[in-house]
């Protein structure tokens, strides 16, 4: 069965084992299918078109190793089948992250990692040995003068690429992509990137629209000539991932970013603009719950993930707004590569959700 199909199935399940305490009819406590943590927010690169500090709660209280390892336990045992580990910071700095990724692979979760790529190096061990499935590194240019500009750290391009092709020799069979905030200081380079991505043995580059919070951040929008050029640059990426062999989600691009998501004229869950709420599940590094990273820390602190997935009030809201099709306002800052994963999980559903 196709990924999307079976979170489709537990959408269904979950949503209708909602009304009865979060049990479906056979008693089987549901929860989600996708866990996705954020060990801590500190991070040790000054990136300008971070989001970060407007986005995301302070740094408080950060979980120790042995709660996310709880945490962890408890997700598994309501039937999750994939971690997440990210963060409005660096991951790799937490002193929690290398218990959260054992602990996953021991309960058998697929292993999805995202990183700023600076340490990666000094991981490669642990994630050849525990076989983690998916890496993701953040790449904002094709050349140490661009990336190392916008990351906000000299030299961060060279670790980066250093702690990627020391993965792919260690552990050969983790899937790598690359992924690229697009500003208008690298637009010229997205092409380059592509070819990097395929010269370092990635899958796949997910090019995601530039969010801006600051005056810093909207200097480094794509001024209206640069937007012109977008169908043409997407069309050479197009090209060029097609002769390589690598993914991208560069057609995304030619979505702006700020729209609602758009409700679909099925009815009941199968016309919601967005599904997370009953598949997805984010905790923050204080441990507070939402059901997506746009909306990470609006929630209350998880005290029992199978309480907060159930009864959050927050999260219920969410999906109370999701049915009656209005969603919430930050939702307009959600990435259309997620949007269009929401889509096509939303077109599996049966007409009568």
């Amino acid at each position: 069965m196709d990924e999307r199909d079976a979170i489709a199935a537990r959408v269904v399940q979950n949503a209708r084992g909602a009304g009865a305490g979060g049990a479906g009819a056979g008693g089987q406590a549901l929860g989600p299918w996708t866990l996705e943590v954020y060990p801590t927010l500190r991070c040790n690169l000054a990136c300008t078109f971070c989001d970060t500090t407007d986005r995301h709660r302070p740094p408080q209280n950060e979980r120790s190793p042995e709660r996310w390892t709880a945490i962890i336990d408890e997700a598994a045992d309501l039937g999750a089948q994939r971690i997440m580990v990210l963060g409005g910071g660096e991951p790799l700095l937490a002193l929690a992250t290398p218990a959260i990724l054992r602990r996953a692979r021991e309960r058998g979760l697929a292993g999805f990692l995202t990183t700023n790529g600076t340490r990666l190096a000094r991981f490669v061990p642990l994630l050849a040995e525990i076989c983690w499935d998916d890496v993701h590194v953040s790449v904002d240019g094709a050349t140490p003068a661009t990336h190392d500009r916008l990351r906000g750290q000299q030299g961060a391009l060279r670790q980066t690429l250093r702690g990627l092709c020391l993965l792919r020799q260690r552990s050969p069979t983790t899937r790598l992509a690359l992924h690229t905030v697009v500003t208008r200081e690298n637009l010229d380079e997205l092409t380059e990137i592509t070819r990097l991505a395929a010269s370092l043995g990635c899958q796949r580059v997910e090019f995601d629209h530039l969010i801006a919070y600051r005056p810093e951040q909207s200097r480094l929008a794509l001024d209206p000539e640069q937007i012109a050029e977008l169908p043409s640059i997407v069309a050479e990426i197009a090209e060029v991932s097609r002769q390589l062999g690598v993914e991208t989600t560069a057609a995304a691009l030619l979505t702006p970013r700020g729209a609602a998501p758009p409700k679909s004229t099925r009815p009941g869950l199968a016309g919601a603009p967005c599904l997370k709420a009953w598949h997805h599940l984010v905790i923050q590094a204080d441990g507070r719950a939402s059901p997506c990273c746009v909306l990470a820390g609006e929630g209350e602190e998880v005290t029992s993930v199978a309480a907060s997935w159930r009864s959050d009030p927050f999260i219920q809201r969410v999906r109370g707004a999701m049915l009656a099709g209005t969603p919430l306002p930050r939702c307009r800052e959600c990435s259309e590569n997620i949007l269009v994963h929401e889509r096509a999980i939303r077109d599996r559903l049966p007409a009568a959700s």
